[in-house]
């Protein structure tokens, strides 16, 4: 029964998203990068809609699905942001040791930096047909100042602009389906958790989005990126007691996955990218602290 009602809030998670994108392509045409922006952001909110309408239809409590207003532990919520700041510095660290050091072509160059950004920053505006943001190189910050400063920014908007979006899906995928998988053990509810997710932004990929030099791969290596994510969400989830600390973790993920680019050059999206070779092992690495810093939590999360 339960398998039965999970399929059920997936297969309308997908039809509310998947068909908002149909709508958007080949009803309205939206060719404009601001029209897709909107769409993308919309797509975002289809799990939340799903579950909304899964908790009605199956008399679900507020509670199931995390939405809680008592016993909130707070200090996960900070813990939440300081994950989400701690991935883009793992993954410029692969991105360099991958690249620079082993000189795998894939990962391009990587330099905490001015210069790079500056560099990055050119190459993007001859790209758009723009001029270089020159007033940067005024501004008397080094490299790390200003991956400190978009880590920073991309956290408050992950706290609080983000936020609302990530909740779009985290109301699905940590509040009903969470509830739904969570008796079948930790390992189990993040492998399907993790392919669901991933699959789920399928149309978006294809279309260009995280791995625009590889959109058919992109939509297979998105589902591994999202199961090594799924990790550190439930992790949040489960200790916090709620389904908003989920919700700052995704939205700060969404906020500072961008900084890498800032500092890495001739990169592929699926090597070196913000959800790339290099994102998934800075994950690896995170995990493996939580289970150091956390190692009742497997035990825990099996024994309700």
């Amino acid at each position: 029964m339960a398998t039965r009602s999970s399929a059920r809030f997936i297969l309308l998670a997908y039809a509310v998203s998947w068909g908002l994108f149909a709508i958007a392509r080949w009803g309205l045409g939206v060719q404009s990068t601001l029209g897709w922006t909107v769409v993308s952001a919309l797509f975002m909110l289809g799990p939340g809609i799903a579950a909304l309408l899964h908790r009605r239809w199956n008399r679900l409590t507020w509670r199931d699905l995390g939405v809680v207003r008592e016993g909130i532990r707070w200090k996960w919520m900070g813990i939440a942001v300081l994950i989400a700041v701690a991935l883009p510095p793992l993954t410029l660290l692969f991105n360099w040791l991958l690249g620079d050091l082993l000189h795998l072509a894939a990962f391009g160059h990587t330099a905490l930096s001015k210069a790079m950004v500056l560099e990055v920053a050119g190459e993007q505006a001859a790209a758009m047909g723009t001029q270089s943001p020159g007033k940067l190189a005024d501004l008397p910050l080094n490299g790390a100042a200003i991956l400190g400063i978009a880590l920073i920014a991309g956290a408050v908007a992950g706290c609080t602009v983000n936020f609302g979006f990530a909740m779009g899906e985290e109301l699905g995928w940590r509040g009903t389906l969470f509830h739904a998988l969570r008796p079948m053990g930790l390992w189990p509810q993040v492998l399907l958790t993790g392919i669901v997710w991933g699959l789920w932004h399928a149309p978006l990929i294809l279309r260009g989005h995280n791995y625009p030099d590889h959109p058919v791969a992109g939509v297979f290596f998105m589902c591994i990126l999202t199961t090594a994510l799924a990790v550190p969400m439930a992790w949040v989830r489960f200790r916090s007691r709620c389904v908003w600390a989920a919700g700052v973790l995704h939205g700060s993920i969404n906020g500072t996955a961008g900084a890498t680019m800032l500092f890495t050059n001739h990169t592929s999206s699926l090597a070196g990218g913000p959800a790339g070779i290099s994102a998934v092992l800075a994950l690896l690495v995170a995990i493996a602290f939580l289970f150091l810093l956390d190692p009742g939590f497997l035990r825990a999360f099996s024994h309700p």
